[in-house]
Formats: structure tokens, sequence, C-alpha cells
């Protein structure tokens, strides 16, 4: 598959794909996040870190607010393959939570993708349970 469609395919995930933690591939892909996925900090962290049990290249990394609003993480892909990337983060305004998502290309240019969501301060709520109570809040306008 060339990298172009592979790339191609990682733009086109689904809502459902950005909530559910993990991978989605066809391969065995093990990694590790910093922050974890659904973790509450104490203060906001100043790096994000991907760690995979093969060496990968990592052709997508993006960060957002709640799930809306994008974040310039300064991510830019190279061509170099690793098995541990740490993307420096710039300085995070308080939000309910943070979404990273991610998307690598293993040596036989198969796609892994998944994201992890974490949230910091004081009153930081575990961010599955936003997201949660939002997917399955009642519709105002729906009829009984």
């Amino acid at each position: 598959m060339s990298l172009v469609m592979s790339l191609a395919l990682m733009l086109c995930a689904s809502a459902h794909a950005q909530h559910s933690h993990g991978r989605r591939n066809t391969i065995e892909l093990q990694f590790d996040t910093v922050p974890t996925h659904d973790e509450i900090l104490a203060q906001a962290p100043e790096d994000l870190m991907l760690r995979f049990n093969e060496y990968v290249r990592l052709v997508k990394l993006t960060l957002k607010a709640n799930d809306i609003t994008p974040i310039d993480i300064g991510f830019h892909f190279s061509l170099d393959y690793s098995k541990v990337f740490i993307q420096n983060l710039p300085p995070l305004e308080k939000a309910d939570y943070y979404t990273a998502e991610w998307a690598a290309l293993n040596a036989d240019n198969v796609i892994v993708y998944g994201y992890f969501c974490f949230s910091f301060g004081p009153d930081a709520r575990r961010p599955t349970s936003i997201i949660d109570a939002r997917e399955y809040a009642p519709n105002p306008f729906q009829t009984p």
C-alpha cells in the first residue's frame, strides 16, 4: 500500500474510532503512551510519549482540547523509524480533557492508529466519563 493511500485511509477515520481507545489495525502492534489513556494529571504535561514494540514511522500526532479545538503541537512527519517518539507540548490551557490521535506505519507500510485522552488540574474529571455523558445525553428535540 502506498504512503499516499495509507495517509488517505488514516484521514477517513470515523468518529467512533476516535472514541475507542487503542488501535485499529490488522497487525499486533503493542504500544504505551504517556500520559496513559484516561489519566488524570495534577498539572498539564510538558510532552507526549508513544512507545512501540517494533520500529514504526509516526505519520500523525495531533492534539485537541475537548475533541474540538486543535492545538498546534509542532508535529512534523519524519521518514525515520523509531520505537519511541516524544513530542514537546506548548503550555496547555485548562480544558475538560485533551485527546491525542496518532497513526504509524510499520516496515510493511501497514497503518496503525489510535488515540489516548487525558485531563489535568485539581477539578479534572476522567475523560471517558465526560465523553460517555456527551454520547448518551438525551436529545431535547426528540419526541417520546
